[in-house]
């Protein structure tokens, strides 16, 4: 699993050079050169570790890279805090006990779910299925997401397939739907960096890019990204355009599984009252 992570950290590192202009970081712009991006001697003279090191680690045959270094070459290609934690967990990855993912409803979290009605609300765990959503979530998307055989109950599925999904989410073209699926590529490659060795994981990242070209290039980008709580406009199948602000809970079954539970506000008293009244 180790030599795994050290391969997925060095392919990491190489795109984010490669994509990573030598102006953008004070260098001058080289006349002529083959190279995309930075050179790997320019990486490791701003990180402060020789080239022969930096180039062990591109091809994934550093072990035991020091925490120190990969702060240093985060901080000289330029990586966001998510991309930064993404690469710390890799490196960590079997030193620190991963719990598995949700994969059913106890009767403790449906109550819970059931009880936050009218808030719209889903449990979802790392592989973005969906494991139960309330009766208010359903009414916002349209139809009952329970419902759909195990196969399709999926949020990024859902997003590349169904089209009253794709109604209450506003994707009405390509160009959308490919920021979209980016979005939650990033959020599915940074769940992967403690779960290398996950087998489900795997067959589901294979099974979204058999089923969309587009989610395919947006896995390519090598997007990183956690996951938000920010306010997103969305278009409720009976209310129409709806500004709600998702809030994310964390939920543990024991000490073996967990769970996500996303929790959408309405931003005003009126909008919650016609949540409410329907």
């Amino acid at each position: 699993m180790l030599g795994n992570n050290l391969q997925v950290i060095g392919d990491f590192l190489r795109r984010k050079r490669e994509n990573l202009a030598p102006e953008m970081i004070g260098l001058p712009k080289p006349a002529r050169t083959r190279t995309p991006g930075l050179r790997r001697e320019d990486v490791a003279a701003i990180a402060g570790i020789s080239t022969v090191w930096y180039s062990k680690i591109e091809r994934g045959k550093a072990a035991g890279i020091s925490p120190e270094v990969l702060a240093a070459l985060c901080q000289t290609l330029r990586l966001s805090l998510s991309e930064e934690q993404y690469l710390k967990t890799l490196a960590l990855s079997g030193q620190t006990e991963v719990k598995d993912p949700c994969m059913y409803i106890t009767r403790e979290t449906q109550r819970l779910l059931t009880q936050l009605n009218p808030l719209p609300a889903l449990l979802v765990n790392d592989y973005f299925d969906i494991i139960e959503c309330n009766q208010s979530f359903n009414r916002l998307c349209g139809f009952d997401v329970n419902a759909l055989p195990e196969e399709e109950r999926n949020y990024i599925y859902l997003t590349m397939t169904h089209s009253k999904w794709q109604q209450f989410l506003q994707i009405n073209d390509k160009h959308i739907l490919a920021e979209q699926l980016t979005r939650m590529a990033g959020f599915l490659r940074s769940a992967s960096a403690s779960r290398s060795n996950d087998l489900i994981l795997k067959k589901r990242v294979c099974h979204f890019q058999n089923t969309s070209a587009i989610f395919t290039e947006a896995w390519a980008r090598n997007t990183v990204l956690q996951p938000e709580q920010f306010q997103f406009d969305f278009v409720h199948a009976e209310l129409g355009l709806l500004s709600l602000k998702k809030q994310i809970w964390w939920s543990f079954s024991g000490d073996t599984t967990s769970g996500r539970l996303n929790i959408y506000h309405p931003q005003n008293d009126e909008d919650y009252q016609r949540l409410a009244n329907i």
